[in-house]
């Protein structure tokens, strides 16, 4: 355990001790600021990652609805199907990180806050009052009257009593002291090694789901080259009827006549056809 403040010298309340208390004070009272900042983005942290995760599972909806209207290919069907899945597991491996988050640093942390923190204050409140109340005797006895026995007795005693109430309070209270500075040690490293051995298990987990999956992956990725390739010639074959096609119409409507032409024509021969008639009918 290290020492953080000598116990020697708090007996002695010397100039030095009361330096060190007051730095350890300090120290102690940022100490718990940043820990209720950090637990405070954990928290933070872990509700986006919930909401990251539901959004997710919408998304994942979306590729398995996706994939069932797509069932008369089946290429489509079952590589979005196993898709999916592994999207899902992926799900599952970040609500597992989220929870030891929770576990590893906000509930963990919060505890340290509560219970150790809360016992050096405590502990700082009865040093303080003892401390107030030393220094009252003390200047109490320096203060009383020396022709007067019973008043010198009397603030004697209430200072000898002081003292050795002081001294069993400020013995405690830097036991409490090096008691947290060493704790603080174990119990925050010990929450972020837990934190951190959580995302290692998370992408080593992650690395061996998409081990299985990159073989499937690779062989769609070949397929997709070729379906490049195939829809490439196709492409150049429907243009190339297409621009057949066209160059036909165009043609056969050059053979067409004039549309004026045409429909004079069509009025001339019915004109003819009427006179044959009625010459026919004389005759």
């Amino acid at each position: 355990m290290k020492i953080t403040v000598d116990f020697e010298e708090c007996l002695k309340d010397s100039p030095r001790f009361r330096a060190t208390i007051e730095e350890v004070e300090g120290d102690v009272c940022e100490l718990e600021s940043k820990l209720d900042k950090l637990v405070k983005l954990c928290i933070g942290m872990i509700d986006a990652g919930k909401a990251y995760n539901s959004a997710n599972k919408q998304f994942v909806s979306g590729i398995r609805e996706l994939a069932q209207q797509s069932a008369k290919d089946e290429v489509i069907e079952s590589s979005l199907t196993k898709f999916a899945e592994s999207l899902q597991e992926m799900i599952n491996y970040h609500t597992i990180l989220f929870d030891q988050a929770q576990r590893s640093i906000k509930t963990q942390l919060q505890t340290f806050v509560k219970d150790d923190l809360r016992k050096f204050k405590e502990a700082k409140k009865h040093f303080d009052k003892v401390s107030e109340e030393k220094e009252a005797a003390l200047i109490k006895n320096a203060q009383a009257p020396r022709n007067k026995q019973h008043e010198v007795e009397e603030a004697t005693n209430i200072l000898t009593a002081t003292r050795k109430c002081f001294r069993h309070i400020v013995l405690d209270y830097v036991l409490q002291i090096n008691v947290l500075q060493s704790k603080r040690r174990s119990e925050i490293l010990k929450s972020m090694l837990s934190f951190m051995y959580a995302h290692l298990t998370f992408f080593h987990q992650g690395y061996d789901l998409f081990s299985e999956l990159q073989p499937l992956m690779k062989q769609l990725g070949g397929q997709l080259d070729q379906l490049v390739v195939d829809a490439a010639k196709e492409k150049r074959d429907m243009e190339q009827k297409h621009s057949t096609i066209q160059q036909k119409e165009v043609a056969e409507l050059d053979f067409l006549p004039d549309h004026r032409s045409f429909c004079a024509w069509r009025s001339t021969s019915v004109r003819s056809r009427c006179v044959d008639f009625h010459l026919v009918s004389v005759l």
